[in-house]
């Protein structure tokens, strides 16, 4: 697939891109992304959708085995005795070690289509922005000189957010007494933490444009937001508020299903309303991509001029 798209040999003619505001950014996204649509449909159908069909297949085949573990462990602190207790967490941990492996056969796929449409989408997104042409060829030579970066920074970026996932109720515990207090603790600690994730897309996408890695990498993605912190907040606000309703959806979907009798495909086949949240999701994880993108090369290019005009007031 060539890249084309029809209205690219226009682009000599059209504005220059500019990311002043956030709405510049949203604005220059959907100008980049019709701009590509083949490209970008190409990675929405072959890369974003089956990841995203695979984690929701995840998540209904690991709802029971969820239900179970809960289940075991309530009737575990409500027995008599030590034996029946101990008796219940074996049967407990037995079905923990099943989703463990579970989960573990969806692991690999799903980073590898994660990987492939942080490469693709990143690539194609950035040499759109700066007037070169995308194709699947430029998505391949990325994946091939840039996946160990990305990995790399992939493994620090889950485990931060891993290590900061306890803080917020860890800091606000000893503000038990104070419910008001705590509450504002635990908004502030939630305000930092969409912040925080704002910095780990940015260090993904360094890690595929730049040459840099892991720490390095998260450093560079939390400098070059300099002086548009509040607007990489809003972005990253506005994709937790997405995945948090197709979250909402799912687990309402799944109440109302008997996961015993029916299977994923099954729900899919028959539900419009599991097929939306599929496609859904696959636009947003694409989406996120291509915006985050935009908004990355927007700040370097701010950061180009202020230091090309730092430059000519100095001399």
């Amino acid at each position: 697939m060539s890249e084309g798209d029809d209205s690219f040999s226009d682009e000599k003619h059209s504005p220059p891109i500019s990311n002043t505001k956030l709405t510049s950014t949203i604005l220059d996204s959907i100008k980049i992304f019709f701009r590509n649509k083949r490209i970008f449909l190409f990675i929405f159908f072959f890369l974003t959708l089956p990841l995203s069909l695979l984690l929701f297949s995840l998540s209904f085949s690991s709802r029971p085995l969820k239900a179970q573990i809960y289940h075991l462990e309530a009737i575990a602190a409500l027995t008599r005795t030590r034996f029946e207790a101990r008796h219940v967490w074996q049967e407990s941990r037995a079905e923990a070690l099943s989703l463990l492996r579970l989960k573990s056969l969806f692991f690999l796929p799903s980073f590898l289509l994660s990987l492939l449409s942080c490469l693709a989408a990143v690539t194609s997104t950035s040499l759109s922005y700066n007037r070169r042409r995308p194709s699947l060829i430029s998505s391949f030579s990325a994946a091939k000189t840039a996946w160990k970066r990305v990995s790399v920074t992939a493994i620090f970026v889950y485990g931060l957010l891993l290590l900061y996932a306890p803080v917020p109720i860890f800091i606000a515990a000893p503000f038990s007494s104070e419910p008001r207090l705590k509450l504002a603790v635990l908004v502030a600690a939630s305000v930092f933490e969409i912040y925080l994730m704002g910095v780990m897309g940015l260090a993904l996408v360094v890690s595929v444009v730049e040459e840099r890695f892991g720490w390095e990498a998260i450093r560079a993605g939390s400098e070059v937001m300099e002086g548009r912190r509040v607007a990489g907040w809003a972005l990253s606000a506005s994709f937790i508020a997405v995945s948090g309703f197709v979250d909402y959806k799912l687990e309402e979907l799944m109440e109302d299903l008997d996961l015993s009798t029916l299977s994923w495909w099954t729900v899919v086949i028959e539900r419009w309303d599991a097929v939306a949240l599929v496609l859904l999701y696959g636009i947003e994880v694409l989406w996120c991509y291509v915006v985050t993108t935009v908004f990355y090369c927007g700040c370097k290019k701010r950061q180009v001029i202020k230091g090309e005009d730092a430059s000519f007031v100095t001399v």
